[in-house]
């Protein structure tokens, strides 16, 4: 076994059954060394009396709890032992239910014990009182409040204990990422609840094991107890350092708990992203501190927000989150995709004729309607050149049909350019005209530029290519043409009426290149 799984095994043996035995034994062992102390002397004689009874509902009463106690923490810590040591036998139901049981583990094995612990008390002390009728009253009440307070006092050891070697031994080890909040959340002890808890044990308890042994050194039993607190003062002096005591333990409770509830309750908004959300702690000490930095998470989020979405402005959101999820090294890689190039006809002759603000006004109804087009299909729009557009299908998100998507592209694009013009004309504008070129081929996506300034962007032959079958548009007076290559790749039903114009040698390349066209109405 290895030197971890030792540490595992050891941590698990400890957490669910030593501590929590060890807890009541010690207990046990502590309270019958005290109890001539803190019981009266008629008590004592009782607990004789049971020895030489031998009786054994008394003796069953007495321990039964534990054992079957016993017997329901193994049954519930055999889904953390499977996922411990038998990990690969787990499925994923019974991992989560593992899971589940590891963060609870500290509070339900302490649970279990107390309430163990407070059967035996109550079941013991009632056949003792069925045993020895004539046993004083005070007797009873004494024994019973003593030993219910001794299982508040083990039920803090062992929640304490195992907590501490979950949290360092197991936990670590089944979440070392983190996670707990998907398992513990509304189910664990509120910091209120536990300062309550251990000041019960911890001030409360031994406060009445002093007043109890008070009452018998001084000859009183517990209903004087009432008529001492106005008449003694050392019973008043305990009283007021009891109240007070609670009081600054549940303050100071309050007083981390309420910030840390802010701070929960501000990071469940910021995971909603609703990055205008504040925490305000008026402390100076580590919460205020940790306030602090929630507001500033919160601020940097909302900056990074807003950088994200200028940013998804000027690039397509597809290659703003693929630059952000990708090392920003220069190159890139090879990759099949299609190429559409669409320009303005004559615009340089329209831009003459108005001024700037018109074009302007002219150009980002344009690009709007010819954007909408592009996006429905999955395309990007790697870059707007003058009154140009260059597109990308297939990259940088994979499409099988990127041919056919950039075709159906284009015949929208034509259609918002009709409906634009409509509106156009009822302004009092010039109707505008565009030509359209497609290209498929092999090109290279990825950055371009120097170290500290660089682009995503798509170069190669491809892109020339598409540039300069739009270039022939406005000469063979067509719309929308496109290469041999992309016309292999769309639908028959699309290609059956694609017209071919003939073979062209395109500027800037030697091999001549089949154009075709496509009627559009």
């Amino acid at each position: 076994m290895e030197t971890k799984q030792r540490l595992q095994f050891l941590a698990f043996f400890l957490i669910y059954f030593i501590v929590p035995f060890s807890a009541c034994l010690f207990t046990l062992l502590f309270a019958n060394y005290t109890s001539n102390v803190f019981l009266p002397e008629r008590f004592l004689v009782l607990f004789e009396a049971t020895q030489t009874t031998q009786d054994f509902t008394l003796l069953a009463l007495t321990w039964a709890p534990f054992p079957i106690i016993t017997v329901i923490l193994f049954f519930y810590s055999l889904p953390v032992s499977n996922y411990l040591f038998k990990r690969n036998k787990c499925n994923y139901l019974s991992e989560e239910r593992a899971r589940h049981r590891i963060v609870h583990s500290p509070l339900i094995i302490s649970l279990f014990g107390f309430i163990g612990w407070e059967l035996s008390t109550f079941l013991s002390v009632y056949r003792i009182d069925t045993l020895f009728p004539s046993s004083p009253p005070q007797s009873i009440i004494t024994v019973t409040i003593l030993f219910a307070f001794w299982g508040l006092f083990a039920f803090a050891f062992s929640y304490a204990t195992t907590n501490y070697l979950n949290r360092k031994l197991i936990i670590p080890c089944v979440f070392p990422e983190g996670g707990l909040g998907k398992y513990a959340k509304g189910k664990q002890f509120s910091i209120v609840t536990k300062q309550i808890i251990f000041w019960t044990a911890s001030t409360l308890f031994p406060i009445i094991l002093l007043v109890f042994g008070l009452l018998q050194r001084t000859n009183h039993n517990i209903f004087e107890l009432h008529e001492l607190a106005h008449t003694d003062i050392l019973f008043e002096v305990i009283a007021i350092m009891l109240f007070f005591s609670f009081v600054f333990s549940v303050t100071f409770a309050i007083s981390i708990q309420h910030p840390l509830n802010q701070i929960e309750e501000a990071t469940e908004h910021i995971k909603e992203q609703k990055f205008d959300t504040r925490v305000m702690i008026f402390s100076s000490d580590e919460l205020g501190l940790l306030g602090d930095a929630v507001n500033e998470m919160a601020e940097g989020l909302a900056e990074r927000e807003r950088i994200k979405d200028t940013f998804g402005r000027i690039v397509d959101p597809r290659v703003r989150d693929y630059l952000l999820s990708n090392e920003h090294s220069l190159g890139g890689k090879v990759v099949d995709a299609t190429i559409l190039f669409s320009d303005l006809r004559d615009f340089t002759k329209l831009s003459e004729k108005r001024t700037p603000e018109e074009v302007l006004y002219i150009l980002n109804r344009y690009f709007q309607e010819m954007s909408n087009a592009i996006e429905v299909h999955g395309g990007f729009i790697n870059k707007f050149i003058g009154d140009a557009i260059l597109a990308v299908f297939g990259t940088p998100m994979p499409m099988l049909d990127h041919a056919d998507r950039a075709f159906q592209t284009a015949l929208e694009m034509q259609r918002n350019l009709e409906l634009l013009n409509q509106q156009f004309m009822k302004e009092g504008l010039t109707e505008l005209k565009m030509g359209i070129g497609i290209h498929t081929g092999s090109l290279l996506a990825g950055n371009i530029g120097s170290t500290n300034r660089m682009e995503f962007t798509v170069i190669g032959d491809t892109v020339n290519t598409a540039s300069r079958v739009e270039g022939l548009c406005k000469g063979l007076q067509k719309n929308l043409l496109i290469t041999e290559n992309t016309a292999n790749l769309i639908s028959p039903s699309i290609r059956s009426q694609l017209q071919l114009e003939g073979e062209y040698e395109l500027k800037g390349r030697e091999s001549k290149e089949k154009i075709y066209s496509y009627p559009i109405p």
